[in-house]
Order: C-alpha cells, then sequence, then structure tokens
C-alpha cells in the first residue's frame, strides 16, 4: 500500500495545537478533510486505486510557524511514499523536510518565484502540480464582490503578512479597486484568533442601499483554512465576505458569501493525475507544473437576502451557481 502524507496550514480553529492523524481513510477518526484531499481521492479512485487498499493518506496540520517541524516529524513517523502539500507554505515545509520525497500540490500561484520549481516546463526539483492562478484573479474577485454587492464603498483584504502570492496581487487588486470604485485596504493577521478579533471588531456599516464594508480573502492558506470561523461570524455580523474558491458557498451553515475560482475540489482531482505518476515511480523533475480549469462564479442569495442585500438580477443570471 503506499502511503501520502497530506499537509496544510491551520486546521484547529479552536486552538493552536498541530495535529497528525494516521490513516484518515476508513479510519475512526472524524477528520473534517479539506476539499483538495477529497479531490484526491476521488481523483485516485478514477484512476483505478482503491481507497484504504492501495493508498492510505495521513494529515498534518499545524498554524503555519509550527508546521516545519510538524511535517519533519511526520515524515519520520510515517515514511511516506509521496507528500500532498496543499499550499506554498505546506510545500516549503514539505520540501525543507525531504529532497527526494515527491510532492505534489493541488494549487500553488507562484511556483516559479517562490523558487518551488526551476521552471514550470521542467520543474527539476522534487516537486510539481497544478497551478490554480488565484494569485492571477484576486482583482476578478474583487470586481465581482463589487458587482454582487453594489453599496460596497471599502473591502479589506485578509492574509498573512509577507505571504508571496498575496503581495504580488496588490498591483492587480488596487488597479481593480480603482476601476470599481472602492477603497481597498490590506488587513494582516497572524493566526486564527487575530482573524477571530479582527472580525469580531469590524462593523458593516449598512448603509442606505446596503453594506458598505466587505471583507475579501486574499490568496492566503491561513485566511482560507480559517473559513468556518469567517463565515460564522461575517454571517452573525452580516459582513459580505468573498473567497478565491468556491467550495464553502454551500446550502449548509455555515457558508461563505460568494466566491470565484478554481474549486479546491477540482484541483484535487487533477492533481491526482500527477500523484498516480509519482507513485508509479515518476520524477517530479520530469512533469510540468499545469494550470487547472475549471472557474466558478457561486453566490448565497439566501445569506444575502438576511445580510440585507439585493443581488443584482445580472448577477444573478450570469453566476455558474446561486444558492
Amino acid at each position: 500500500m503506499k502511503r501520502i502524507l497530506a499537509v496544510a496550514v491551520g486546521l484547529n480553529l479552536d486552538n493552536d495545537r498541530c495535529q497528525l492523524w494516521q490513516n484518515v481513510i476508513g479510519g475512526a477518526q472524524n477528520v473534517p478533510l479539506r476539499p483538495y484531499v477529497t479531490g484526491l481521492i476521488e481523483g485516485l479512485t478514477a484512476l483505478g486505486m482503491n481507497p484504504g487498499q492501495d493508498f492510505q493518506i495521513d494529515y498534518a496540520t499545524c498554524h503555519p510557524r509550527g508546521l516545519g517541524q510538524l511535517v519533519k516529524s511526520s515524515v519520520g513517523e510515517t515514511s511516506p511514499d509521496a507528500i500532498f502539500a496543499m499550499s506554498t507554505t505546506a510545500v516549503k515545509a514539505a520540501m525543507a523536510a525531504s529532497k527526494t520525497i515527491p510532492i505534489v500540490f493541488p494549487s500553488i500561484s507562484d511556483p516559479v518565484d517562490d523558487g518551488i520549481v526551476k521552471s514550470c516546463a521542467a520543474p527539476g526539483k522534487n516537486a510539481t502540480g497544478i497551478q490554480a492562478m488565484r494569485r492571477h484573479t484576486a482583482d476578478q474577485c474583487l470586481e465581482l464582490f463589487k458587482a454582487t454587492v453594489p453599496s460596497l464603498r471599502t473591502i479589506i483584504g485578509l492574509h498573512k503578512p509577507d505571504y508571496g502570492p498575496a503581495t504580488r496581487a496588490y498591483s492587480r487588486v488596487r488597479a481593480a479597486a480603482k476601476r470599481a470604485r472602492v477603497v481597498f485596504r490590506a488587513q494582516t493577521v497572524r493566526s486564527h484568533k487575530e482573524i477571530v478579533d479582527v472580525l469580531s471588531k469590524m462593523s458593516p456599516e449598512p448603509g442606505r442601499r446596503g453594506p458598505e464594508k466587505g471583507v475579501l480573502i486574499m490568496p492566503d492558506d491561513l485566511a482560507l483554512s480559517a473559513w468556518p470561523k469567517i463565515a460564522k461570524i461575517a454571517g452573525e455580523r452580516k459582513i459580505p465576505n468573498f473567497f478565491p474558491v468556491t467550495d464553502w458557498v454551500r446550502n449548509e451553515t455555515p457558508s461563505v458569501f460568494a466566491g470565484f475560482g478554481i474549486p479546491q475540489r477540482t484541483c484535487g482531482e487533477a492533481a491526482a493525475v500527477y500523484m498516480h505518476k509519482v507513485l508509479q515511480g515518476v520524477s517530479p523533475k520530469v512533469l510540468p507544473v499545469k494550470p487547472s480549469g475549471g472557474f466558478e462564479w457561486a453566490v448565497n442569495a439566501r445569506l444575502a437576502s438576511v445580510m440585507g442585500i439585493t443581488i443584482p438580477a445580472s448577477v444573478l443570471s450570469a453566476a455558474d451557481r446561486v444558492i
């Protein structure tokens, strides 16, 4: 049986504990898997690998500061055949832990700029995977956010400090904010607790036509990992929020307000093709980084009604998915 070590920034929202779950497929542990992992399992299954028989997954999650040490200890404990690293931070932690274990990523914005590969055509290192273009479409997210909530005057961009995929998006986002006639302000956060504190102190600033302040989740693994808390608090405080993925715009509670991007689940399925190859012995060095398709625009109209937002009819007809 092949063993895959899945690595992600922050899963536990109520504490800062690093954690390794072993044998999450078919195990007794109730581990809330990221959509990336769900997509990976579905993709490998479609390629003829039986979950729990042909492959097993161990799952390591931690806050950004402790992820590197957790990955190192998890590699020693589980001896994985491959690593599934779900963000730039996770890939760097995996590469620091091993220069030989194949690493497959489902979503990296700038693999060359961040030193993960030598080139997208010829990675030349032990990592390869999917480029989901989240940094490159951050401006579209802002413009679609404004189109969905026309009353917005200020948009707060949430991300951790000095995170390349987010900070490199600034020029695009600020240009988009100028076109959309809104003020864009970056807000850095270092932990889930800081994210909760920022949202808890934020006022939606309701105007005559609807909320004038909203939160844009930048392409940032820490902020994305805190989606349940963001959705819950923003929903309670009636603060519209917009994500660069659409997996959590859903019927269930909590749900994020809206999003645009390639769903994490779709990226996981795409990455499964490369994971299948490396598990068969193909070197990541020769597998080019591939851009993924499948962009989706999703909005939660029911949540909009609760927030006092009237989504324009043009948005409702143009969006790919309306809850």
